[in-house]
């Protein structure tokens, strides 16, 4: 009996030590790999349309699929449907990937592109008035479908595109590369600038000196798909010293964008001029024709909008380096006779701006009236404890040296405190204090 029972016993204790064995066996070690293969899907770019589905080794790299499309040929393979992140096909397979294939037409593109912009390396390409403009033109690169390049010299400061542009200086408008193209969006990118560098329209900003490889790759179907990007081969050659010349014009979606001179002021930087804007409102810049360098808002990459009715136009520049560049802002606000002097805020020509209603004068038949009351507040120690003004025109607190009238040969009035009507005659240029 005894026997019977130790057998059982054994036998019970050989079956458990087995299970457990094989418990133990059948265990997944952490460490391991997988063992199954995972499944790579080639997509159209919509995300839904499959192409085709290749499977790989856990760890192994997938290779590219031979696929065809009538009247198209393979762009790119990128890992997201934006088709901005170019998938990496060095990078191990270690889970279900998708991969999204971008088509190009397959037509030769034969358009002839060109660099055009303000570039301080070569004034006169002047936005693309250069003729004929070989020398701007980018070439085909060898061996790559519908891409072309260009080497220049570029310099912060500068703003171009990359357009067809034909003879006569006309403007393709819809084969015209803006910042909106660029494929390096990056924060650190140095073709770039501003909240609305990647707009549609917005010119493509230049933030750091460099001799530099532009290459297009094109569509010749559709705009969208053209890419630029960019390569920093080196620093740029020494900028080109120029004999700055100036011819300011106002360029303006109310002149039809032919430009309307602007007069300088005197020797200074300072250019000026009037102009109605119409009921539909309008947007402009201001170029100096003579160079082709553009000034507007937002890094000169943005026209500046305005509502319906008269302006009065200012811009000052000043050299940095040697460089004519913007500064401050351009201004354009609606004009009007102010007096100005030690009374009001004593700010002068600062005071000829829209919040100095007090001191406004009022047309009255062809001339300008002001009443107003001078106080003890006003008076000053170099003029004999008198207050003394001239009347000014213009607006934003900036105004042209013709624009001012005192007393005979140009010399402040001076008058005590107390109530007077001043009157400007415009057409004899003579003010007269009562």
């Amino acid at each position: 009996m005894k026997k019977t029972l130790t057998r059982a016993l054994l036998a019970c204790l050989l079956v458990l030590t087995m299970v457990l064995a094989c418990g133990c066996n059948n265990a997944s070690d952490p460490t391991d790999p997988p063992a199954s293969n995972w499944k790579v899907t080639f997509y159209e770019s919509d995300g839904t349309t499959v192409l085709q589905e290749v499977e790989v080794a856990n760890g192994e790299t997938v290779t590219a699929p031979e696929l065809t499309k009538d009247g198209y040929i393979i762009e790119g393979y990128y890992a997201t449907p934006a088709l901005m992140v170019e998938f990496d096909f060095t990078q191990a397979i270690t889970e279900d990937t998708a991969v999204f294939v971008a088509w190009q037409s397959s037509v030769v593109d034969e358009r002839p592109w060109m660099l055009a912009g303000s570039l301080a390396g070569y004034p006169d390409n002047n936005w693309g008035k250069k003729w004929p403009q070989d020398d701007y033109l980018l070439q085909p690169v060898e061996g790559e479908f519908n891409t072309f390049a260009i080497e220049v010299n570029l310099y912060a400061g500068d703003a171009f595109k990359i357009a067809v542009i034909g003879e006569g200086y006309v403007w393709d408008n819809n084969n015209s590369i803006d910042a909106g193209h660029l494929a390096n969006k990056t924060e650190t990118a140095v073709l770039c600038s501003g909240e609305n560098a990647f707009d549609s329209g917005a010119n493509i900003q230049v933030l750091e000196d460099g001799k530099y490889r532009l290459i297009l790759k094109t569509d010749a179907e559709t705009l969208s798909l053209c890419k630029l990007s960019y390569e920093r081969l080196g620093d740029a050659d020494p900028k080109p010293v120029l004999d700055i010349t100036y011819d300011m014009k106002l360029w303006a979606s109310f002149n039809d964008w032919a430009g309307q001179d602007m007069l300088r002021n005197g020797e200074d930087l300072i250019w000026y001029c009037e102009a109605d804007v119409p009921a539909e409102g309008g947007e402009f810049g201001v170029k100096n024709a003579a160079t082709g360098d553009w000034y507007s808002s937002e890094g000169n990459s943005k026209n500046i909008v305005l509502e319906e009715g008269h302006y009065m136009f200012f811009i000052e520049l000043e050299l940095v380096d040697g460089q004519p560049q913007l500064k401050g802002e351009i201004v354009a606000a609606e004009p009007a006779y102010y007096v100005v002097g030690t009374c009001g805020n004593a700010a002068w020509a600062a005071d000829v701006n829209a919040d100095n209603t007090a001191y406004k004068m009022t047309e009255q038949d062809g001339k300008y009236v002001l009443t107003v009351t001078f106080t003890e507040d006003e008076i000053v120690d170099w003029a004999d404890n008198k207050v003394a003004f001239k009347v000014a025109y213009g607006c934003g607190g900036r105004v042209a040296n013709e624009f001012w009238w005192g007393a005979e040969g140009g010399a402040n009035i001076t008058v005590d405190p107390g109530t007077y009507t001043i009157t400007l005659d415009p057409a004899a240029g003579t003010v007269t204090v009562e």
